[in-house]
C-alpha cells in the first residue's frame, strides 16, 4: 500500500541553507534530532514503538516526537512525498527504506547554498569551520515527481490548506486523490481552470445520460441537432438509399455560409469500442456518392459513444483523412456549444 506524506524539511538551527540543497541537489528530505542521530540511538528508534519511548523518557515526551517516528518507520518505499516550499511545492516518492544518520550519511553532501561546507564534530552534530552547529540529524533519499509546483495553479483546496499546517510532517492518504490529480496535470501541463474543470465533469455526466437514454435513432437527431446549431443543413438519409456495398452516412450536414462545405457522418451507439466498420462504412459512402454529386469540400467523421476507437479504426481513419470523436469528446462539444436548447 503507498502512503501519502506531507514533510517540511524542518530542521533546527542554521539548517535550512543546507536541506534546501539536500533536497534540490541530491534529493534528500531531512529532519532534525541531531542529539539523537548516531548509530546506537538510531537503531533504539527504529526497534518498536516501547524502545523508541525510551529515548525520550528522560525529555518528558515530546508532541513533536511523533514527526520523528513517522519519518524513521512509518514512510517506506514507494511512499508519496509532497514537500511544502515557498509559493511552490514538490512531490517525490521515496526511493528506498533506508534512513541515514550523521554518521552514516556522506558528509561531502554538507555543503550549503553559499558553498560553505561542514563535518561531523564531537558532539555529534554538523558544523561550520567556525563552531556553529548544524541542526540535521536524519536523511532520506526521494525520487522527484514533480517539482517547484505553483501552489494556486496546482493545488485543489483540501491541499492547498493542508500545506498550510506547521507541524514537520502528516499522514495525507485523504488527500490522495488530489496529490494524484496534480501529477496528471502537470504531466498534461493542465493547471486548474474552473472552466475547463467544468466542462469536464459535465462532459462526463452528459456522456453517461446518452449511452443509458438514447438509441440509434435519437442520437442521429441529436447529431443532427448539433450540426444545425453550428449552422447547417443537416438531414438524415433514408437508410435503404444505398447498399451495403456502397457504405453509409447517417448524417449529411451542408455548410452553405462556408462554399457548401460538407460534414458526412456516420453516428455509432456504442460502448467500450467501436471498430473499424465504422471507417469503411462512411469511406465507401463518399466514394460512391461522389459518383453522383460533387462536393466542393467534404469532411468524414465516425461520432460514437464509445470510450475509443480500436487500433484498426484508426490507422485506418489516419491513412483515409475521417476525424474519429469518441463519447467524451462529443459530450464535451456539445457542453461548449451550450445544451439549454436540446432537443432530447
Amino acid at each position: 500500500m503507498v502512503n501519502y506524506w506531507i514533510h517540511r524539511c524542518k530542521c533546527g538551527e542554521n539548517a535550512w541553507q543546507f536541506t534546501h540543497e539536500l533536497l534540490k541537489k541530491h534529493n534528500i528530505i531531512t529532519i532534525g534530532w541531531s542529539d539523537l542521530s548516531n548509530k546506537e540511538i538510531h537503531k533504539q528508534l527504529i526497534s518498536n514503538w516501547e524502545s523508541f519511548e525510551q529515548v525520550f523518557e528522560s525529555w518528558g515526551y515530546p508532541r513533536n516526537r511523533y514527526n520523528l517516528w513517522r519519518f524513521l518507520n512509518e514512510m517506506k518505499k514507494g511512499d508519496i512525498v509532497v514537500v511544502p516550499l515557498s509559493g511552490v511545492f514538490d512531490i517525490y516518492r521515496i526511493a528506498d527504506d533506508v534512513v541515514y544518520n550523521n554518521e552514516t550519511i556522506e558528509q561531502k553532501l554538507w555543503v550549503d547554498w553559499n558553498c560553505e561546507s561542514a563535518s561531523l564534530d564531537k558532539d555529534g552534530y554538523p558544523s561550520y569551520d567556525d563552531g556553529r552547529q548544524i541542526d540535521m540529524g536524519f536523511y532520506r533519499k526521494v525520487e522527484p515527481i514533480a517539482t517547484d509546483i505553483p501552489r494556486n495553479d496546482y493545488a485543489q483546496q483540501r491541499l492547498f490548506s493542508r500545506m498550510k499546517i506547521q507541524q514537520t510532517n502528516a499522514n495525507i492518504n485523504d488527500l490522495q486523490d488530489e496529490v494524484e490529480d496534480t501529477i496528471r496535470r502537470i504531466k498534461r501541463n493542465t493547471p486548474i481552470n474552473l472552466h475547463n474543470d467544468f466542462l469536464e465533469e459535465a462532459a462526463k455526466g452528459l456522456l453517461y445520460q446518452m449511452r443509458d437514454k438514447l438509441n440509434d435513432s435519437k442520437l442521429e437527431q441529436l447529431v443532427r441537432w448539433y450540426m444545425e446549431q453550428l449552422g447547417a443543413v443537416a438531414e438524415i438519409p433514408p437508410k435503404n438509399a444505398t447498399s451495403c456495398d456502397e457504405g453509409d452516412a447517417d448524417l449529411i450536414a451542408t455548410f452553405d455560409k462556408l462554399n457548401g462545405f460538407t460534414i458526412l457522418v456516420q453516428v455509432k451507439a456504442h460502448r467500450d469500442f467501436t471498430d473499424d466498420w465504422a471507417v469503411k462504412q462512411i469511406t465507401t459512402y463518399k466514394m460512391t456518392m461522389e459518383k453522383h454529386r460533387q462536393y466542393s469540400s467534404s469532411q468524414m467523421w465516425v461520432i460514437s459513444t464509445c470510450d475509443d476507437f480500436s487500433e484498426k479504426a484508426k490507422r485506418d481513419a489516419e491513412a483515409l483523412g475521417v476525424r474519429l470523436i469518441a463519447g467524451l469528446e462529443f459530450a464535451r462539444m456539445l457542453v461548449e456549444n451550450g445544451v439549454y436548447t436540446m432537443p432530447l
